[in-house]
């Protein structure tokens, strides 16, 4: 006789709910009973029906998820509200609470900087709250979070701010990206492309979109080469040096680039043209650039977490994985192309 799950509770002492969760790798059942359910399902050759897992399936997916628990989003900016302003780590959170609404958790925001809170006693914190899995946003500069707790926890970072320990991270691609503003440009016609940036902008994407620029520059004619224009902060009057120096008919760079034209008095896109790298809505509907799908990566992450979750994968992994997600080309008025 096929052996049921019922087949499966008798022998292990058990209800048929809880084998029936132990399989879908439920969190509310702890790991040794999971393991206990697993051994004798095993021993007795259980196999799950397909056609009935299809149905309970359906079943579940047309009605409302119910609460499981709640996940930590952890931010570092300068004051407990600053992540607000900031567009990655606002539309990322979009994504993540509306994607773990879906899935049966909420989203708590921590504060990691707040006075009288370090990493030891952070874990104390977000064990009275509930939590079972810790996303974290992109740190204001890379840094290391070392002295926290990871093991207690499924998690996974936003972007690649996050120097160690290495944990599982979801993030833009940042060098696809960066291939897919020069080749819109290029496109455009425009021949003398220039990068300028503040390294720590570079720094949080592993330098990748240096690198991306340096191998696109190599390629050309050396009359068409513009070399980088990268400072541990970006000044105006460097930058006019450069810009007369080396005439660059765009200028790719993110939001100290276009405060620094504002500061000399350089019309855009009359005097040069500029394609942002952040996120264009979010500082003006009106510049060209890349769209970072920032949204999405918060649902991703939440994925995630989540399916680790359900694995009951605590800790830092052996092997960090990485999640990119293609970026997308926004129009603007920035790039009108140099013939206009």
């Amino acid at each position: 006789m096929r052996p049921t799950m019922k087949t499966i509770a008798d022998e292990a002492h058990v209800s048929i709910m809880t084998v029936s969760l132990a399989l879908r790798n439920h969190p509310r059942i702890s790991s040794a009973t999971r393991q206990k359910i697993m051994g004798v399902a095993e021993k007795l050759g259980y196999q799950p029906n397909p056609m009935v897992a299809n149905l309970m399936t359906h079943i579940r997916s047309s009605r409302p998820v119910p609460y499981q628990a709640n996940l930590a989003y952890l931010t570092a900016f300068e004051s407990p509200t600053a992540w607000q302003k900031h567009p990655v780590a606002y539309l990322a959170y979009q994504g993540m609470r509306a994607r773990a609404r879906e899935v049966g958790y909420l989203v708590d925001t921590f504060w990691i900087r707040e006075p009288g809170l370090n990493q030891h006693n952070l874990s104390r914190v977000l064990r009275s709250r509930n939590i079972q899995g810790v996303i974290l946003a992109p740190l204001p500069r890379v840094g290391v979070l070392d002295e926290f707790d990871w093991s207690q926890w499924s998690s996974a970072a936003l972007g690649n701010s996050l120097l160690s320990p290495r944990i599982h991270c979801v993030t833009h691609h940042q060098y696809h990206g960066m291939w897919l503003v020069l080749n819109m440009l290029d496109q455009k016609g425009y021949k003398r492309i220039g990068l300028a940036m503040d390294e720590w902008v570079d720094d949080k994407v592993d330098r990748t979109f240096t690198s991306c620029m340096a191998g696109y520059q190599v390629r050309l004619p050396a009359s068409r080469r513009v070399p980088i224009h990268l400072r541990k902060a970006l000044d105006p009057v460097p930058l006019a040096a450069w810009m007369k120096k080396y005439k660059p008919d765009v200028i790719v760079g993110h939001d100290g680039l276009v405060y620094c034209l504002q500061q000399l008095g350089i019309c855009v896109p009359g005097d040069v043209a500029v394609a942002h790298l952040g996120v264009p809505s979010a500082f003006d509907s009106n510049v060209s650039g890349l769209d970072q799908s920032w949204t999405l990566a918060g649902a991703s992450v939440v994925d995630a977490v989540v399916a680790q979750i359900n694995r009951n994968e605590r800790g830092i992994p052996a092997r960090p994985q990485t999640i990119m997600l293609e970026g997308a080309w926004v129009e603007g008025k920035s790039t009108p192309g140099p013939a206009r």
